[in-house]
């Protein structure tokens, strides 16, 4: 998580000017000359901050020295933002600027070329300079006519004698227009950084359709609350309140929030010294609450929203003392002080969807709920996981929130970095970020559209020219102050869905497609429609998603662009086709009623993917035998109905009787598990059967063919009496699973693990390799630490059908992403050889994490009863081989924690296998480990699902494990 507030320590804030003096908007001749003054410096852009009077403006000193400081050529553009606004079908027409402020005379050129998305050169050209010595002048170069889209501008300057003087590539967006004015139910937030020019930064914030900021920089503790029971008087609150009226003037509200503490009531770290005012709980927690009050009081009615802590992690970088508890009762007394005087006022709360049904919404705890509104962090791609967290954050406040969380979602900070997409091709990664930047909006939106509840997402982030902690998030290149593809990205989703109501989502049976369906204020139909990602090892390569095309018909009327505003289709003609990729949104606006949009995109729509169905060539759940069988499973993940047959390619030396299947139909969402009987086999010693498939779907007169291989183990639990510690040997004739993890540094680890069974238990034995262990000191010494952040492996079952605890049960994408798992154990060492058996998940737990100060709940979360050699919940052993690098894990799971399983395995005919819904997995935590690695993703290709619980099994995403269905069978 990325700190949002105030990690920089910043200091009180001088008193801004009258918001009266800034514009709603610029005039282009006014733009034009600030561009040359930005582009000079921060001296010369001071003197022309667009907060500032035109007099106080005339009035600014440029001085020798500040002449000087500036560098001898800079770029930048005629408008300082690098954002071009155009309306209908006009083109912008950017200049770039090229400012010479040398201290000899200067001749030379320079050569510039202009290119869309990294692709080939559109213009370029080359002009010649004269700059006199001394005097700061412009050239200014035309760079031609250009529609919306993304464009990478190359200049080099080079003097008379061959020297190159400064080669930089600029960005610049040619932008649709976006809708003006304040909407305080829209969805559009920004993390706008503080540290920036904010002149600058609001005017971007306004250009792109930014409707909501986080934090109002003049409200800070020390401002408020200096010193014990002295507060702030009215020239700081007008400081404070002339900082909102500018947001407004912008057309933008302000969340505000409390950042952190007052510098004299922090209460100490771990040991006993002083921390930063953003590292720890208040001392005082009343001293606190009155604080919070004096911030609110002069400003409610400007701010009615107040976020009380940012990432209040109990025990964590900003809370790393006390408890649980100690949140609940900094809420409640801040709750005590403010409503009772301004019942309106909306005090927003937690830290994630995790934090808020472990902390927050504690079952049985005391003084739960008192939060308007939730805030969740959902970094990374926009897997439907984060559509699950917020369908779940919705329900938990609705539930325990004591006003049913009439202030709705805040996700404060969500994004993704071009760090996450450096598999790319070089200049690839900017636009890998900016197609994430639409649909993690819309899956946020969706999850408040159809829970009828408000949600306001902030983008993380936006800083025109200085650093900060976050910096890789920034969605503007500080460099060369220009815009990042996601700027561009962004102003296209606001100029098309803002004033526009999220009504349904279009296709909820279909795992490769999402499609939204809006109502314009004008009563017109708009959508935004996107195929999803798929995980390969990354999210980051689109050829592993689904790609193909959509051909509309009816689509007179229906003009689309794509992500980043370029018209694909101008709504002549009555058929298009589109070409659809992962992640990457289209746009249809349409003279269309919204119910005739939603024909066009569903019943008159084509999809042909390329890869419409999911295959699952399934493990092995009995001993190989005369009655072996291959299964594979095959679902229709497109919009519409597939028929398909299958041809499958058995292992070498195997022979099936059977290995064309019959063609079958299905719709979209539906599965069939098609079966090939085995006629001989081969034993693989490694537990390795690779098995091809071909799959025929019919495209029109043509026919087109779905190939690949899968990998499929035998994943069988026989009946064995084991003992826990006991000799190797007893598990000689047990077949493991195994899993290979690779490491960032290209280094291997093997993991396997057996399985077995008797009367009284389930028994797990994992090999590990691991070069370093990592472990917590026991849990008796600090209750706090995690034991799924150790080294450990985790044991994850989906036994119970109807989870009364799951918040999200019967919801019409249940199956499509939001299914959850029922038991979840943790096995780990701590430090001086202690084996521990944690239980994290099951029913009666809450979908909770242990804390120590909440209330014990009806099935106890924590350490479970299990020794080496006794216990009533199980066995648990954990040996280390340093000399091998390898840990050995042994687990007896007793049957009454998995009653379920346990019914269906003594209800079993003789000879019949029992089906469960397993998968295991491996933490190599710590510096150089491998991190997590999931049977999820090697048994078959993961699916999306819902666990946003603090052990994290993936938190359900693609990317981090999916969701455990893949099948097991326990023999009688």
């Amino acid at each position: 998580m990325t700190d949002s507030h105030a990690r920089s320590d910043r200091t009180t804030p001088a008193t801004p000017t009258s918001a009266t003096a800034t514009p709603a908007e610029v005039s282009r001749r006014k733009v034009v000359g600030y561009g040359a003054a930005a582009v000079a410096g921060a001296a010369a852009a001071s003197a022309m901050d667009w907060g500032l009077a035109p007099s106080a403006r005339a009035a600014a000193p440029e001085s020798t020295a500040a002449a000087a400081a500036l560098p001898v050529v800079a770029f930048g553009f005629s408008d300082p933002t690098g954002l071009y606004p155009v309306t209908g079908t006009a083109k912008a027409a950017p200049d770039l600027l090229v400012v010479f402020n040398p201290t000899t005379a200067l001749s030379g050129s320079v050569t510039w070329s202009i290119a869309a998305r990294a692709g080939a050169p559109l213009n370029s050209g080359t002009t010649a300079f004269t700059a006199p010595a001394g005097t700061q002048t412009t050239t200014t170069i035309p760079l031609g006519s250009y529609d919306p889209d993304h464009y990478a501008v190359t200049a080099t300057v080079t003097n008379a004698s061959g020297t190159q003087l400064l080669s930089q590539t600029l960005g610049l967006g040619v932008i649709r227009p976006t809708v003006a004015g304040r909407r305080p139910n829209s969805a559009f937030g920004l993390g706008i950084r503080s540290e920036s020019t904010p002149a600058i930064t609001r005017q971007i914030a306004q250009r792109i359709g930014v409707k909501w900021c986080r934090g109002i920089d003049a409200v800070q503790p020390d401002t408020v609350c200096p010193s014990p029971g002295v507060f702030w008087q009215q020239p700081q609150i007008d400081a404070a309140r002339a900082e909102i009226a500018d947001w407004h003037a912008h057309g933008i509200e302000a969340l505000a929030g409390i950042n952190y503490n007052m510098s004299w009531n922090v209460q100490p770290g771990p040991d006993g010294k002083p921390v930063k005012t953003y590292q720890n709980r208040p001392k005082d927690l009343v001293a606190h609450a009155e604080m919070v009050y004096h911030c609110i009081a002069p400003l409610q009615d400007l701010v009615p929203n107040w976020e009380v802590w940012n990432e209040p992690w109990v025990h964590g970088w900003a809370w790393m003392t006390g408890d649980a508890q100690d949140y609940r009762d900094m809420c409640k007394l801040i709750w005590d002080r403010v409503k009772p005087e301004f019942p309106d006022v909306n005090l927003i709360g937690g830290g994630s969807v995790t934090y808020n049904r472990d902390i927050v919404y504690a079952r049985g705890s005391k003084d739960t709920g008192y939060i308007d509104g939730s805030v969740n962090h959902a970094y990374g791609y926009p897997d439907a996981t984060q559509y699950a967290m917020t369908k779940t954050q919705v329900k938990m406040d609705r539930l325990w929130s004591r006003t049913q969380g009439r202030a709705g979602q805040w996700q404060t900070e969500l994004g993704n970095a071009d760090a996450n997409f450096t598999h790319l091709p070089a200049g690839q990664a900017g636009y890998g970020v900016a197609r994430t930047v639409a649909p993690t909006y819309l899956l946020h939106m969706l999850a408040g559209a159809e829970e009828d509840s408000p949600i306001r997402i902030f983008w993380f982030s936006l800083s025109y020219d200085k650093t900060y902690s976050g910096v890789e998030f920034n969605i503007y290149d500080i460099a060369t102050k220009s815009p990042k593809p996601a700027v561009v990205a962004y102003a296209t989703m606001t100029s098309l869905l803002e004033d526009a109501t999220l009504e349904e989502e279009l296709y909820p049976n279909a795992k490769s497609t999402w499609g939204f369906l809006f109502r314009g204020a004008d009563g017109k139909g708009r959508a935004a429609v996107y195929a999803d990602q798929l995980y390969d090892g990354t999210m980051e390569d689109q050829s592993a998603g689904y790609n193909g095309t959509v051909t509309l018909n009816g689509a007179q009327g229906v003009r689309v662009y794509d992500y980043l505003g370029r018209r694909l289709a101008d709504g002549a003609s009555s058929s298009v086709t589109l070409q659809v990729k992962p992640w990457e949104v289209l746009y249809f606006d349409s003279d269309l009623s919204p119910e005739a949009l939603k024909s066009v995109l569903t019943t008159g729509a084509g999809f042909d993917y390329d890869t419409p169905l999911k295959v699952e060539v399934q493990s092995f759940t009995k001993p190989l035998g005369a009655s072996s069988t291959i299964d594979v499973l095959v679902e229709n993940v497109s919009p519409q109905t597939q028929n398909a047959k299958v041809v499958i390619t058995p292992p070498s030396g195997w022979q099936v009787s059977l290995s064309v299947s019959p063609w079958i139909s299905l719709k979209p969402g539906q599965s069939k598990t098609l079966t090939f009987p085995v006629t001989s086999f081969t034993a693989n010693s490694a537990n390795q059967y690779e098995i091809g498939y071909d799959i025929t779907v019919p495209r029109g007169s043509a026919q087109v063919h779905q190939t690949g291989t899968r990998k499929v183990q035998l994943a069988y639990l026989p009946f064995r009496q084991i003992t826990v510690g006991g000799s190797a040997s007893q598990w000689n004739d047990v077949v493991p699973v195994t899993m290979t993890s690779t490491g960032a540094a290209g280094d291997t680890k093997t993991y396997s693990l057996q399985a077995a069974w008797d009367d009284g238990f389930l028994y797990f034995r994992a090999l590990i390799e691991d070069d370093v262990q990592l472990s917590n000191v026991p849990f008796a010494a600090n209750e706090y630490l995690f034991p799924f952040k150790a080294d450990s492996i985790q044991l994850g079952f989906d036994a119970v059908a109807h989870k009364t605890e799951d918040l999200l049960v019967g919801d019409a994408h249940y199956e499509k992403c939001l299914r959850s798992l029922s038991h979840l154990y943790v096995v780990t060492l701590a430090t001086g050889g202690v084996p521990e058996l944690h239980r994290q998940l099951a029913p009666g737990t809450n979908y909770q994490t242990y804390y120590p100060t909440n209330a014990t709940l009806p099935t106890p979360l924590g350490p479970m009863d299990a020794k080496p050699d006794s216990g009533t919940e199980g066995r648990v052993l954990v040996s280390r081989d340093d000399v091998n690098k390898v840990t050995r894990y042994e687990v007896a799971l007793a049957w009454s924690q998995l009653p379920e399983v346990a019914a269906a395995v003594k209800n079993a005919q003789p000879g019949a296998v029992t089906p469960m819904s397993f998968a295991f997995q491996v933490t190599d935590a710590g510096t150089g480990g491998h991190g997590a690695t999931y049977w999820t993703t090697v048994a078959e290709p993961p699916t999306s699902g819902c666990y946003n619980f603090a052990p994290f099994w993936g938190t359900g995403a693609q990317f981090t494990g999916g969701r455990v269905d893949t099948r097991w069978g326990i023999g009688s």
